[in-house]
């Protein structure tokens, strides 16, 4: 016979699983829309780093038109990936085929691309308020030839992040894998935890909101690791974020102890880790392996 303790036990493990399962048909069945909402907000609230000029003026019959089928045949990811250019005879230009094929390889690395399953890419040629932007799933990349190929790549791993964080890492019934980062360092959205200093965090912008946090860390991890490694020595809150990507996003050591800077020096501050300039060379021979 089991005792009262026992039998009281196996009703609260009936309880907790019952009521989980009424949590998780409510949140994906019925309150589904919430979500959505709360994605539209994140969209709509990114404080991006801006430009001198705002003079573009982006016209929205172009941005709909696709690249012709046999251009995208040419890409490895083309299953995946949708590209779009604007203007649309940008992909015939030859100085744009270093960025969208460096991309390209980029995405369709193992490490990546099996985490998507299917993203939309627009790249401009000319400038807007930002140099990117990730809205209604689509991953917007401006004014492409204002930066080094170097810069345009880790714009775009920055970028990407806030994608793969809101539509595509891991949703539980009630908690979601990201919120794991999250609560290490903010209260809220724009909120960071009192007692928190600026060593703990990747760089300035990274100070901005939770999500830009999230993209800076994620960014410094894949380009400047062995970096973000050393810098775990002198900050807890670092070491937190850094077994994050190892715990959840990249369990097989990828990109572990990498380091593409073309200096060895590593700075006590970096403002944008996007600005740190890198040997992409070396970055594309590793995506390569």
């Amino acid at each position: 016979m089991f005792s009262n303790k026992n039998s009281n036990l196996i009703k609260l493990l009936v309880f907790t699983v019952f009521f989980s399962f009424l949590i998780f048909i409510a949140k994906n069945y019925f309150f589904w829309w919430i979500t959505d909402f709360e994605n539209q907000i994140i969209e709509e609230n990114y404080i991006e780093p801006i430009v001198e000029n705002n003079d573009y003026w982006v016209n929205k019959e172009i941005i709909n038109k696709k690249v012709e089928e046999k251009i995208i045949d040419n890409l490895t990811s083309a299953n995946k990936f949708s590209y779009n250019f604007i203007p649309e005879d940008l992909f015939l230009e030859d100085s744009s085929k270093p960025y969208f094929e460096s991309l390209d390889l980029f995405l369709n690395n193992e490490y990546i691309e099996r985490k998507i399953s299917f993203l939309e890419i627009f790249l401009y040629k000319e400038k807007s308020d930002v140099r990117w932007k990730m809205q209604n799933k689509k991953l917007k990349l401006f004014w492409i030839y204002n930066m080094d190929l170097w810069e345009f790549i880790s714009v775009s791993i920055h970028e990407f992040w806030h994608f793969l964080d809101l539509y595509i890492l891991e949703k539980k019934v009630s908690f979601d894998i990201s919120d794991y980062f999250y609560v290490i360092s903010w209260d809220n959205t724009t909120t960071i935890k009192a007692w928190l200093e600026q060593k703990d965090f990747v760089s300035g912008y990274s100070m901005t909101n939770k999500y830009e946090d999230f993209a800076e860390s994620f960014t410094y991890y894949i380009l400047h690791n062995s970096d973000f490694l050393e810098k775990t020595k002198y900050s807890e809150i670092l070491k937190q974020k850094y077994d994050f990507f190892s715990k959840f996003v990249f369990r097989n050591d990828e990109f572990k102890t990498s380091n593409y800077k073309t200096t060895l020096e590593v700075k006590s501050y970096y403002r944008d880790i996007t600005k740190i300039d890198f040997s992409l060379e070396n970055f594309l021979q590793y995506l390569k392996k």
